[in-house]
């Protein structure tokens, strides 16, 4: 599977440069992964990300191996290599060792949250609208599984509600994603309110929302920073 987000599948040994060392598995076949392809970018994302933000103060950069069943995807081989990440794939853990010339980071983020948007809408037929967000809450919400009973399920519509909230909030105030070193997830927004530059968290509010109900709606969110342009 490809589920956990807020840590690591397996802890090694530091290597002999003394980085830390996670491995994240997936054992979906290629074509799995090829089907779930805007989903499986940002789980990608945030799996080898997450980890390196880890290491200690002054440490070096910890090292996330990614380990597949078979050898993955272009569009993952080109995240894991924009991240700084390694992979291995099959009974052997064979390396990769002809990953393709490493992207933009923040290129390879933004592009990845603007297609997860893009296929959400597709799935749930919602405009990129505070009426469709509203409607893919509410169809979130019914399908919904606690993390502890479905990792998998509750990580996918956390992902699916804010990058979709997010998108929203591009539309409307500009922004972009970018990488931070707190919270759960590490991925925020840098977008305008009131004039301004200010750093919103649309992950972290899909968090709040599948667990406080219409308190924490990203709609409210969203039409809080529209207003204050």
């Amino acid at each position: 599977m490809f589920c956990s987000l807020d840590r690591a599948d397996i802890v090694l040994k530091p290597d002999s440069d003394g980085r830390s060392q996670f491995v994240q598995t997936d054992h979906r076949t290629t074509e799995d992964i090829e089907s779930a392809q805007e989903l499986s970018a940002v789980f990608a994302l945030i799996r080898i990300l997450n980890p390196k933000r880890m290491a200690e103060p002054g440490s070096p950069e910890p090292m996330v191996i990614c380990s597949f069943q078979d050898r993955p995807p272009e569009f993952l081989r080109v995240i894991i290599s924009s991240t700084g990440g390694r992979c291995v794939y099959g009974d052997n853990l064979t390396t990769d060792a002809d990953l393709p010339a490493p992207q933009p980071l923040d290129q390879v983020i933004n592009s990845s949250f603007a297609a997860l948007a893009l296929a959400v809408s597709r799935e749930f037929q919602a405009d990129m609208t505070t009426d469709g967000l509203r409607k893919i809450e509410e169809r979130l919400t019914l399908i919904f599984q606690p993390a502890d009973e479905d990792e998998n399920a509750y990580w996918s519509a956390v992902l699916k509600l804010g990058a979709f909230g997010g998108e929203l909030i591009r539309k409307f105030n500009g922004g972009d994603w970018t990488k931070v070193e707190t919270g759960t997830l590490p991925f925020a927004l840098t977008t305008s309110f009131r004039g301004e530059s200010a750093t919103v968290n649309p992950l972290g509010k899909a968090i709040k929302f599948f667990a406080n109900g219409s308190d924490d709606s990203l709609v409210a969110l969203v039409n809080m920073l529209r207003q204050n342009l």
